[in-house]
Formats: C-alpha cells, structure tokens, sequence
C-alpha cells in the first residue's frame, strides 16, 4: 500500500487539533447520534453509497438537491475539517477531482459545485463533516448559487487576512497588494491565487483560484486537487477568526452552468451571519421524482476505479494547526445551532 506523503516539521505522525476535555465530551456525544455514523457503520441499512475506501465514504442523498447529489465524507466522525489529521483530509481532498469526473461522466453533466457548511447559521444539518458533489449544467433550474453582490472589504480586512494567511501557509507576507480586473490577490503561491473580491458577496470573502487548471474540477491531479481544498479549509479558518464569522460556506463551481457561465473554476469562501441575507445558498429538501436506485448505479459504474493514489506532498508546521481557545467556543456554538445531527 502506498501511504500519503504528508510532511510535518513537529514530527512524522498525524497532528490534531488539541482539545479541550469539554469539547471532547461534547463530540462523543455528538458521535453517539450522528445518523452518518449509524449509516456507515451498517446500525441503519440500504445507505446508497456509490463510492468508498479504507477512508472515505460517497453516499447519495435521498432529498438531493439535483440529480446525482452526493454526500462524501470521511468515515471517522468529524463535525469540521480542523478536527481531522491532515493525513486524512489530504486523502479526502485529493479524490474530489476522481470523483467530480465520475459524476460528470455518469450523469453527462457539464459542471460541478462543491459546497460544504461549516456551522449552522452556514446551513450545516448533520454534526458529520461532509461535502456535497452537486452534478450541474445549463438548465438545471438550480439558482441558489447565484451569488448577491454588494458587500465591501476596506484595507484593514484585507491587511488582516492576508498577513493571517501568508502565516498559516508559512509563507512570506506580500510587501503590496496586486489588484486584478476581480479584486485584489491577497496570496499567491506556485499552485493558488486568493483574491478579496471589489464586488464581494460578504464580508471577509475570499475567492481562491487553481493555477494548474482554470475550468474543469476534474483535470486537476489527485495532488492538485488536494492542495486547492486544504487551502481553502486553512482560508476558511483565517477568515472565521479575522472577521468574528458565526459560520462559513464554501463553495466551488466549476464547468459550465447557469450560474457560472464562463466555466471558471473557482473556491468562494463565505463567512456567515445570522440573517446576514445568505440564507437563499441552502435548499429545501425533498423526495426526487425519480429512481434513486437507478442514478447510485450509474455513478458506482463509474467511480469503481477510482483509487487515492498517495502522493500527497505537503508540509505544514503544528502551528499552522492551531486554533485559538475563544476561536474553539466559537466553533462550538456554530455547531450546537446544527438543525439535526
């Protein structure tokens, strides 16, 4: 077997995030009824899963928002990505791209949005931390991904959020910034650019863009498509703390589709609020018209080859890892608003 290759300065073993007894007691009990855990563990039968390894577990949701909908997750029991190893999240991270291609070919869709919800005011439902694979294309009738504008950032956000970044990502803080025809790159490295939008959707809003691939999710390496979302996840974790977030989405959309008609591949991270006028990102579930057993099949017909490959190469340092005690409360009571679990 061929194990990831996840380089870290405080020693060659998995690092997590160091909690609180309290905490720890909180997210046992969270573990005892998550439905997901029951679902993988076989407790609740007939899962329509579509993809799983040693890891990772891609199940279809039976209220989906469009056709193909899919929950992927890790199978340990995770409320947020900070809780997990990044041996770990680099192992979920790196297959999105596998299975993005997999959806796509199944269901011959033209695009793909990733969205996670981190905190319930983010319309996080489940305290099991997962991603949602949404199979898109011209004509779907989806919209809640059509973005408001308005929102302003002034030097100081941006002077914040960047030095807190450059530090995290171990990275030499830029002497200025560079404004582009979207906004202003707060970080930039061989692989990524982060951007504060001129015309953001929120405060604190970050868009992250792939270097190696400007359109399609799915041509990104296993590798690549690693190093976008666990940048993404470090952003998301700046941001909550810079701008005093309640919550955070991010959302990924890639190909083509109503809401994203250029095609261009690109990560929003959304800090949110209660009643901060988001609210319209999260859709009301409900029963499809059709045969739910029909779609899991044609999508496991395509993501059976699909395989980690282990070639994840990405140093970090335990202080890159941390998070702030108050940051930590702050994280509880995003996750206790959860409506379910």
């Amino acid at each position: 077997m061929i194990y990831s290759a996840v380089l870290i300065k405080a020693g060659n073993h998995s690092i997590k995030m160091q909690l609180a007894p309290e905490i720890k007691k909180q997210l046992e009990e969270q573990k005892k009824q998550c439905i997901f855990c029951r679902l993988i563990s076989g407790e609740i039968p007939n899962a329509k899963k579509v993809f799983e390894d040693d890891k990772t577990i891609a199940l279809l949701d039976i209220y989906p928002a469009l056709k193909g909908h899919t929950l992927f997750m890790l199978k340990e029991h995770y409320p947020l990505p900070m809780y997990a190893s990044q041996e770990e999240l680099a192992h979920k991270f790196s297959l999105i791209s596998d299975l993005s291609k997999a959806l796509k070919s199944a269901l011959i869709k033209t695009g793909m949005n990733i969205f996670i919800t981190l905190g319930g005011v983010a319309g996080q439902q489940s305290y099991h931390f997962m991603a949602h694979l949404l199979p898109r294309e011209n004509g779907d009738g989806f919209y809640n991904f059509l973005l408001k504008k308005g929102a302003k950032n002034g030097d100081q956000e941006k002077m914040i959020i960047s030095d807190l970044l450059h530090k995290a990502m171990q990275k030499e803080t830029l002497s200025q910034f560079s404004p582009t025809d979207e906004g202003m790159v707060i970080y930039e490295d061989e692989k990524v650019r982060a951007i504060i939008p001129n015309n953001a959707s929120a405060k604190g809003q970050v868009t992250l863009y792939s270097k190696k691939e400007s359109q399609y999710i799915e041509k990104l390496s296993q590798e690549d498509s690693a190093y976008l979302f666990f940048t993404a996840s470090m952003v998301s974790k700046v941001v909550f703390e810079a701008v005093k977030a309640q919550g955070t989405n991010i959302l990924l959309m890639s190909g083509e589709s109503d809401d994203n008609p250029s095609g261009a591949l690109a990560i929003h991270i959304l800090p949110r609020w209660q009643d901060d006028g988001l609210q319209g990102l999260i859709w009301e579930p409900k029963r499809p018209s059709y045969n739910l057993d029909d779609v899991a099949s044609k999508i496991k017909d395509k993501a059976w080859n699909v395989k980690f490959e282990g070639k994840i190469k990405k140093e970090i340092t335990a202080d890159s890892l941390d998070i702030t005690p108050n940051a930590q409360k702050e994280i509880m009571k995003a996750i206790q608003t959860v409506r379910g679990g």
